[in-house]
């Protein structure tokens, strides 16, 4: 019996960086780098990822080249409060050599990990492959943290939503949104833990319980933090209309991206 063909599909931005990273070296201002180092470690890393999620291809996922980003329309502070730092030197050559080896996708404006959940439903027998934590929030998903977890795990829409309103309660300071102010993991674990019943949690009931609790404190902005935390899911980008649904539970509400 032949195996079954499994896909791993792999978060590619940062093994480029972290490979065209080991690749540089700077020699008193004079920067040096080695783009065949570069292209070694990274094929090794791409194969061992690959490995332990059982699979036996791959898809390289990239954020877009041109640096174009959805949710900077919807909140134009989001990331920036990140230090401008360049890419490593041979970071651009890395990546065309990578993609001139390997199945690869990026779409405009959509960051790579937007890209996961559509292809996962369309990709059967895939395995999603990051270290990003932020891909719990994918629903029925088939996940992999390589330098977390052993094996790939299975995250329900239970827990996805779960994970997501936790991330909208605390915040990212690493993306720039701060979410509740004051209410760190343990906060939001105690607003959200009597949403479980008999192992199912209870969406609709919680997003009250979090509005409630943004107004509470003088916030009106708990829309666009749940929209900043929310990893784009199946059928939220319209590719003939090149849209994005935005969550809303109120009306359907459409972000239409320009041209590049």
């Amino acid at each position: 019996m032949e195996p079954i063909d499994k896909v791993a599909l792999l978060d590619a931005d940062v093994i480029n960086y972290v490979a065209s990273s080991s690749a540089q070296r700077d020699f008193g201002g004079e920067i040096w780098t080695d783009i065949s180092s570069a292209i070694a470690d990274a094929e090794e890393q791409i194969e061992k990822e690959m490995r332990q999620a059982g699979c036996n291809s791959v898809i390289l996922i990239y954020s877009p080249k041109t640096s174009t980003n959805w949710r900077k329309l919807v909140m134009p502070a989001y990331k920036m409060n990140r230090k401008a730092k360049p890419k490593p030197v041979c970071y651009g050559e890395l990546r065309t050599a990578l993609e001139a080896r390997y199945d690869h996708i990026s779409i405009d404006w959509l960051e790579g990990d937007d890209l996961f959940h559509m292809l996962h439903r369309k990709i059967p027998n895939s395995v999603i492959v990051s270290i990003d934590k932020d891909m719990y929030t994918l629903p029925d998903a088939e996940y992999l943290r390589p330098h977390v977890m052993a094996w790939p795990q299975y995250t329900t829409e239970s827990d996805a939503n779960h994970f997501w309103l936790t991330q909208v309660l605390v915040g990212d300071s690493t993306d720039g949104y701060k979410g509740l102010m004051g209410c760190g993991p343990k906060g939001a674990h105690a607003l959200l833990k009597d949403y479980w019943v008999g192992g199912y949690f209870d969406f609709e009931e919680a997003w009250g319980a979090v509005v409630a609790a943004y107004k509470a404190k003088g916030q009106t902005n708990y829309l666009e933090q749940a929209q900043m935390a929310r990893i784009l899911r199946e059928g939220d980008y319209d590719s003939l209309n090149r849209a994005i649904r935005l969550f809303n539970p109120d009306e359907e509400q459409w972000l239409y991206l320009p041209d590049v």
